[in-house]
């Protein structure tokens, strides 16, 4: 063999060892897919049921009766003390305050008879407005998870407020909404800790009840589960390199985290938001 034909063959050999070496580094590029990670920590977490109250007085007072009025001594807006006389009857009967309290509504007049127990509108209404308390109205999904005594969070604008549930009734009723469609709710009353100020009887507040929780327990941020075929959750653990497939028995879930019962340990590098071209085995990098 000539020197000059060793040479060919020796760049052949060169040429081809190099299109080998960039295939191969292509396709192990193409196979290396870039995935954002989070750790497996140890936290206290809370399931909260997330719904809208109605803020009313827990301190009502509903006046109904008959016969000619001969005098209304109060009107919207006043403040009234406990005995005080709010309506007056021709018959010398008088009908009184129950309580400290701010009148709501008056819808009778002086000289005139008084229709309300026939319409079943009060004559005079009276609330307590520094006794307040939200009224939740509870689906059939929602009523099992809601106990006497949880704890509840009150948000109006900026403002938190602390609460627990402090009433359920015993039965459901079924109320009629504005397009005729019919749902049966459970009542459950949340009272304040300590009485609140800037918010009026009528509107509504946002409302969070505790639920659930668990502490110091292995948490995984929600985006990192997935669900199998068969519904079963896992999640892309990340070890040397590799993404592999972990599957996990999960407990209660806040709206950021979700509890690991096993299947998991403490630090832990797992594949947060993991899209369809993670696969097990699946070579990756951290972003």
């Amino acid at each position: 063999m000539n020197w000059k034909k060793g040479l060919g063959i020796v760049a052949s050999i060169t040429v081809l060892a190099f299109i080998i070496y960039s295939v191969t580094e292509s396709n192990t590029t193409e196979e290396t897919i870039q995935v954002q990670t989070a750790k497996v920590t140890q936290e206290t977490i809370e399931e909260r049921l997330n719904t809208t109250g109605l803020i009313e007085s827990a301190q009502t007072q509903s006046v109904f009766g008959q016969g000619m009025v001969q005098e209304v001594s109060v009107s919207v807006g006043d403040a009234v003390e406990e005995g005080d006389v709010l309506i007056s009857y021709s018959d010398g009967t008088n009908q009184t305050a129950e309580f400290n309290g701010t009148v709501t509504s008056v819808n009778a007049r002086d000289n005139q008879v008084d229709l309300s127990s026939q319409s079943g509108e009060p004559a005079i209404s009276l609330a307590n407005l520094a006794d307040l308390q939200v009224v939740v109205e509870l689906s059939k999904s929602d009523a099992p998870l809601i106990k006497e005594g949880q704890v509840a969070l009150l948000t109006s604008g900026e403002d938190v407020f602390n609460g627990t549930v402090s009433q359920i009734d015993p039965i459901a009723t079924t109320v009629t909404n504005q397009t005729g469609t019919s749902a049966a709710t459970l009542k459950s009353i949340i009272s304040f800790d300590t009485p609140p100020k800037n918010l009026f009887i009528g509107f509504d507040i946002d409302v969070d009840i505790i639920t659930n929780t668990a502490e110091n327990v292995l948490v995984i941020p929600v985006e990192s589960l997935m669900y199998d075929e068969d519904n079963k959750p896992y999640v892309y653990v990340v070890e040397n390199g590799q993404a592999t497939t972990t599957t996990i028995e999960t407990g209660i879930q806040s709206t950021t985290h979700v509890e690991v019962k096993d299947g998991l340990t403490l630090d832990q590098t797992i594949v947060l938001s993991p899209d369809d071209t993670l696969q097990d085995g699946t070579k990756v990098t951290i972003d």
